[in-house]
């Protein structure tokens, strides 16, 4: 065995897991809706700019999320509103991903009340 095959094997081996972290934080399909899809906790707020980052759970990727008025809010599939949304929450979103951002058709609040 060569001395140089070790240190390439590990080089290997490090890009192999950032590289494989990187291609599971992807923003998911829903295979009911067939929008996509972020799980995860909302670590801020900004009701100005009407936008979330969230944390996705399992990850720790964070993404931006942005509600428009057309964006339906729920608690576990049931109607809830904007004002319901807060910090350390658990939320689904649905929407269409682009521009390195969610923009929400659906944000639903899995947290207990």
């Amino acid at each position: 065995m060569r001395r140089g095959t070790p240190a390439v094997m590990i080089l290997v081996l490090g890009l192999t897991l950032v590289l494989g972290a990187g291609l599971y934080a992807q923003v998911k399909k829903d295979s009911k809706t067939g929008l996509d899809r972020i799980e995860g906790t909302i670590q801020s707020m900004n009701k100005d700019k009407s936008t979330l980052s969230i944390v996705q759970t399992g990850t720790r990727a964070t993404w931006q999320v942005v509600y428009n008025d057309q964006t339906k809010f729920t608690r576990r599939n049931e109607p809830a509103k904007l004002e319901d949304l807060k910090d350390g929450q658990r939320v689904i979103c649905l929407g269409k991903y682009e521009k390195d951002q969610l923009t929400a058709s659906r944000i639903d609040i899995r947290t207990a009340k």
